[in-house]
């Protein structure tokens, strides 16, 4: 992620549907990328991923997921707002 430019908070705020295939308009190539939230630009990015990457996403992504179409709810707690909270696929619910 590091060579990618993307911050310690970008990162955390990803998700299974930050990783998406983008379609190269000229050739109809599919290549895979992150879809990183705005943060401090306030402007939304799309990064290329490396095989490598895109291999480790998918593997963590079909780990969690156990076979089954959709993902567990994790429990998170909120350290600055002191709640807790219920995650559904890394997304607020």
């Amino acid at each position: 992620m590091r060579h990618n430019g993307i911050r310690i908070e970008e990162v955390l705020e990803l998700t299974h549907h930050s990783f998406v295939a983008y379609t190269l308009p000229t050739t109809g190539e599919v290549v895979p990328t992150l879809q990183v939230a705005p943060s401090k630009t306030d402007a939304e990015r799309l990064l290329l991923v490396s095989p490598e990457l895109g291999e480790a996403l998918t593997a963590i992504i079909f780990r969690v997921r156990a076979g089954k179409a959709a993902l567990p709810l994790v429990a998170a707690y909120d350290v600055f707002e002191q709640t807790s909270m219920v995650l559904s696929s890394g997304v607020l619910r």
